[in-house]
């Protein structure tokens, strides 16, 4: 875009910083707008279709489209319109008159769509946000900021040019490969709702020793000196991170996997009725999990809250009952719109008369402290 924007900015010849600038500021202008569009379209789809990000296919799917996307990074491949849309919005953008403010606006606009394929992969990870959201606010404010994200290094280089910029070389590509490192973060996300913990662990792990590994590449072409030496500390640094993290996480995940074998499974309300008598019977009190593979908040809450010392022990005179929702079907739906849960996870209470406690009612991660205190003021435990 930075021949796009010199060349019609400078095209009618000489002008002031103040002329340049405000052509600019078309320029951007008329970029946003097509990204707004954008964000409004893919937020109001998503408004209908957000339950089909929690299926497995989708989420399968969508990471392998992210991974794709790095490799491109990476320089394994490259991504551009097809030959035919580029020659069609060339032609347009030709017919637009260099210089004036109306024309520089469509020309950002048009641009917008000609360079869509130079930020694909950050671009397609915002639009996987905005219709997961589904909100036509968050839809056009991201992508407007987007936008203006994107146009204010054009606006410097055309009021500065080359004054400013540092000249090309090797560091562009080490930015390039950074963020492609980043951006395989996002299928690490989306798995986790669907694999296995240790399974995702060991992932992050490879992740991890790959950047790490690349880092120790930079330093090692480096000239002996201070950024070398930070790149160095950064990796021995960052492996001890990653040795650590992945030996008190496994064991997290034990401890983990040990609570989980002992809550009750109900899958309707006729097994939800029948572990409320069976718990009245007992004089106990009950506590009812709705869960689902999908759901990162649910797993966070099983790991770092249900794992606490203080909250199993506290626990220990409860019934436990958890009821996992993770596939959407009329069984689980039924059970949902029942005690009307509306959002995961959701714990129900039941006191030990099996009278239940509306007003004990939890709805998304909690920690263990905030949850033992909610567990005290509702009287479930002294």
């Amino acid at each position: 875009m930075f021949p796009i924007l010199t060349g019609l900015i400078l095209g009618g010849g000489k002008k002031t910083y103040r002329h340049i600038f405000r052509l600019s500021m078309f320029y951007v202008q008329g970029m946003a707008v097509t990204y707004t569009l954008l964000g409004l379209v893919v937020a109001s789809v998503g408004m209908q279709f957000q339950t089909l990000f929690q299926h497995p296919y989708v989420l399968i799917g969508l990471s392998s489209l992210f991974v794709l996307l790095a490799m491109s990074m990476f320089g394994a491949f490259d991504l551009q319109l097809p030959t035919f849309i580029q020659t069609k919005l060339n032609q347009i953008s030709n017919k637009q008159t260099s210089g004036s403010n109306v024309g520089v606006f469509y020309m950002g606009a048009i641009s917008g769509l000609i360079g869509s394929p130079c930020i694909t992969a950050p671009l397609s990870g915002i639009l996987l946000y905005v219709a997961q959201s589904g909100d036509l606010l968050t839809g056009a404010v991201t992508l407007y900021s987007l936008a203006l994200g994107m146009g204010i290094p054009l606006i410097i280089t055309a009021i500065f040019g080359n004054r400013l910029l540092p000249k090309a070389g090797n560091w562009m590509n080490i930015i390039k490969i950074f963020f492609s490192f980043i951006l395989l973060v996002v299928p690490l996300f989306l798995l986790e709702r669907l694999l296995p913990e240790k399974f995702i662990i060991g992932l992050w792990a490879s992740w991890l020793i790959a950047a790490l590994g690349w880092l120790h590449h930079i330093s090692q072409t480096l000239r002996p000196g201070k950024w070398a030496s930070i790149l160095s500390i950064i990796t021995i640094l960052g492996l001890s991170t990653c040795i650590v993290y992945i030996y008190t996480t496994l064991f997290t995940v034990t401890k983990t996997e040990v609570l989980s074998s002992s809550f009750i499974r109900v899958q309707s309300i006729d097994d939800l009725n029948r572990e409320l008598t069976v718990a009245k019977h007992a004089q106990k009190p009950v506590m009812l999990d709705f869960y689902a593979d999908w759901c990162v908040a649910c797993k966070k809450f099983k790991k770092d809250t249900l794992h606490d010392v203080k909250v199993t022990n506290a626990l220990q005179n409860f019934v436990l009952l958890q009821a996992d929702v993770t596939v959407n079907n009329p069984q689980n739906i039924k059970l949902l719109m029942s005690l009307n849960v509306l959002g995961l996870p959701t714990l129900n209470f039941w006191d030990a008369t099996a009278h239940p406690l509306p007003q004990a009612r939890l709805t998304g991660f909690i920690e263990a402290s905030p949850f033992l205190q909610h567990l005290i003021q509702n009287e479930l435990i002294k």
